[in-house]
């Protein structure tokens, strides 16, 4: 069943097509079980344009509930090409923090619309759009990768650097990675409300983000791809 197991990973690391894919991270903080994530790509329309819709959600299991509970959904309605934003919706829960929030870009305006603000930028990417905007570089040892992002009513310039190669372990064996990390130009973070991020790609052509590092108030999270459907 183990090898059985490999061969269907590696069947799925031939495509190089995330639409319709889910993929399933465990969770550990500190070494333990913490609970489960996923990321989804589908197709879909926004104001009469084909768009790509990516769903993601975040949950910590009944044990870590006890010290940080976490409950984020987050939904980013994308372009087809470059992965930026049209449309996002937060709904995040961590710890004593909640906030629901929502914005849109207006393509023609060049603005990103909330209730509350409007900021005029001619592109902007959501952290988790970057993820799959990476996808599609070569992601060379040092290269940098320029980024306006948007969350939760701000917008950051980041450079998202190839800084190592890692092998990664998983349930479905070792495998050579890329890492890359934001790094920001006031030296604040990326992810609301506290952390910063690192991404492991496999070192393929598919580039599947197989680690994603999230840094929170009591440490840091890790999220190991367990699965794909």
């Amino acid at each position: 069943m183990k090898i059985i197991s490999i061969l269907l990973f590696f069947s799925f690391l031939s495509s190089e097509n995330l639409i319709n894919r889910k993929l399933n991270y465990k969770m550990e903080f500190r070494g333990f079980d913490a609970g489960k994530a996923y990321l989804k790509i589908e197709e879909d329309t926004l104001f009469n344009r084909n768009v790509l819709r990516l769903n993601s959600k975040l949950e910590t299991n009944k044990f870590l509930d006890l010290f940080y509970k976490i409950r984020d959904d987050v939904t980013v309605y994308m372009d087809l090409e470059d992965f930026s934003l049209l449309k996002i919706i937060n709904k995040i829960h961590e710890g004593f923090y909640k906030k629901n929030h929502s914005a849109i870009f207006d393509i023609n305006s060049k603005n990103i619309i909330t209730k509350k603000k409007v900021i005029k930028i001619d592109k902007a990417h959501s952290p988790l759009s970057i993820i799959y905007s990476l996808r599609q570089e070569l992601l060379n040892m040092h290269d940098i990768y320029k980024y306006h992002v948007y969350n939760l009513g701000k917008i950051k310039k980041i450079d998202m650097k190839v800084i190592d190669q890692e092998m990664i372990k998983t349930s479905f064996g070792k495998f050579n990675a890329i890492v890359v990390s934001p790094v920001l130009n006031n030296d604040s973070s990326i992810i609301k409300h506290n952390g910063d991020m690192k991404i492991w790609f496999t070192n393929d052509e598919n580039r599947y983000p197989i680690k994603i590092e999230l840094k929170i108030n009591y440490g840091r999270l890790i999220l190991i791809l367990n699965d794909i459907e």
